[in-house]
């Protein structure tokens, strides 16, 4: 059958629509994106620059950055930005009555400036300190419960300028970010809390075993001193102090008469006392942001030849952090006097050490720390 001229017209009509279709999904899915960004990770940092680059990659941008309000000093600091100029921006503040992202602060207005050079609100003095040529821009406030904290901006179209539209986009991504933004908020403070009850409770085998007490905190100063030739970033270094701290969490479940005796003790109470390990992972929970503080709870009287607990782990099977935790510990047990035994010398924690490198310990983290060893001790005695 052949087709009529209206029946080919209504054709070509639903594929130009058809063809119109992903246009429109398209500037949603940046949105659409961002709260599943938001949804899935709660790291704020990871979010924000995604979401970034997404915004970006919408509204044809070549840079974006995230200022946020300093109260105190009522100032705009940059606290993320991308772009070729965004590690000079890192230490850039403006006064947060001046410049586009100022204003739009200041009004709660979403502020579209096509020509920046023109404009009577724009702070050249950015540009001036990083050497970067900012066209045209789109400024919105980020708002939190009430209260604007900051502001978002896009900068330099890549074709062209901004329109009103790009304005409209901005305006309700910003609207997402601060979703982001409010959440991780909530999220640090439950964090935090939970963080200090956990390390609270650690402390309080103080009041138990003063020598028990200061050894957790001696532990966790030993860490952050060996932790950066081990490759850890200094933004963990914090998070590996408070972990370190927590080793032997589990111990407030160990009873007195087993933790304080003065003599050795039977297989049975040896057994008992083994199960410090996994009743710190049982206390410390799941929780992502004490990851770390389980695997040295968990870790640390695991031994490199497999012959620890309390699951026989072997070499590099058991992680990086128990490994460390280990040699650490054992250090501070052997310098240390406990229920059961005098202090050993340092020659003799030293020799007592190197023995059990490639049984006990890992060759080279031992050999780190031995490296190291008046360092250790120094710390031992200023914290004893």
């Amino acid at each position: 059958m052949k087709k009529t001229a209206s029946q080919s017209k209504s054709k070509h009509k639903l594929k130009s629509r058809s063809a119109k279709k992903p246009k429109r999904i398209s500037s949603f899915s940046a949105r659409d994106r961002i709260i599943r960004l938001i949804n899935s990770s709660l790291d704020i940092d990871k979010v924000l620059h995604l979401s970034m680059l997404l915004m970006e990659k919408t509204l044809n941008a070549t840079a974006s950055s995230i200022l946020l309000h300093d109260p105190e000093k009522n100032e705009l600091k940059f606290y993320l930005a991308t772009g070729a100029k965004k590690d000079a921006l890192k230490v850039i503040r403006m006064p947060a009555d001046q410049g586009v992202a100022g204003r739009s602060l200041q009004t709660g207005r979403t502020l579209l400036i096509p020509e920046a050079s023109k404009s009577p609100f724009f702070y050249k003095q950015v540009d001036e300190k990083t050497k970067f040529v900012t066209k045209n821009l789109i400024a919105t406030p980020i708002p939190i419960r009430g209260k604007r904290i900051g502001v978002l901006e896009v900068l330099n179209k890549t074709h062209g300028t901004f329109s009103h539209q790009d304005m409209l986009k901005l305006k309700t991504m910003a609207a997402e970010i601060s979703v982001a933004i409010d959440n991780a908020r909530l999220y640090d403070e439950v964090k935090h809390a939970y963080i200090a009850s956990m390390l609270n409770m650690a402390k309080a085998e103080k009041y138990r075993d003063h020598d028990t007490g200061m050894h957790i905190e001696r532990c966790g100063e030993y860490a952050v001193r060996l932790a950066p030739e081990l490759g850890f970033t200094p933004r963990e270094l914090e998070n590996l102090r408070v972990s370190m701290m927590m080793h032997d969490i589990g111990k407030v479940a160990i009873p007195d008469a087993i933790l304080l005796k003065p003599g050795r003790l039977d297989p049975e109470e040896m057994r008992l006392m083994q199960t410090h390990t996994t009743k710190g992972e049982e206390i410390l929970g799941r929780a992502p942001h004490l990851q770390r503080a389980v695997e040295i709870a968990t870790g640390h009287h695991e031994k490199w030849d497999g012959s620890g607990y309390p699951r026989r782990l072997k070499a590099r099977t058991i992680p990086l952090t128990g490994r460390l935790a280990a040699i650490i510990d054992v250090f501070d047990a052997l310098s240390s006097k406990r229920p059961y035994k005098d202090p050993f010398p340092p020659e003799q924690v030293f020799k007592m050490l190197k023995e059990n490198r490639g049984t006990h310990f890992d060759p080279e983290i031992l050999d780190l720390f031995l490296s190291r060893f008046t360092e250790m001790r120094e710390v031992y005695q200023g914290m004893a």
